[in-house]
């Protein structure tokens, strides 16, 4: 039974921030942005097409996340050295620079909310 990941959610204090940080510096693509609640449905897509984030406006009443710690959402480019550039060029945030390390290439970048997350090299 073959599985995939459709959708992976990501919970953010200002969902105009977020979107303007993964369509602008990331160059994702808005999918979906439609009412929910009180607040929006927005669905980004990687350049390349794969999982979407949904970028879900967080509760104030929620728990806040672990900072300093990268999420556990690994992107994969096939050069990483050239991708962590083009990214760096548009405003990305990098905690750790690519670095080869013994299971292959790692960086950890920010987003504009604070969210770490890895890239890695395919």
């Amino acid at each position: 039974m073959p599985l995939s990941v459709s959708q992976v959610t990501l919970y953010v204090d200002d969902q105009q921030r977020a979107v303007d940080f993964w369509t602008g510096k990331m160059g994702f693509t808005v999918t979906t942005d439609m009412p929910y609640g009180d607040d929006r449905w927005i669905e980004v897509e990687p350049p390349d097409g794969g999982a979407r984030l949904v970028l879900i406006k967080a509760d104030p009443d929620w728990p806040a996340p672990v900072t300093g710690m990268p999420h556990y959402v690994l992107f994969q480019a096939d050069d990483i050295v050239r991708t962590h550039e083009e990214l760096v060029a548009r405003g990305v945030e990098f905690v750790h620079e690519p670095q080869h390390q013994p299971w292959g290439w790692s960086a950890v970048f920010k987003d504009d909310e604070g969210h770490q997350f890895h890239l890695g090299q395919r």
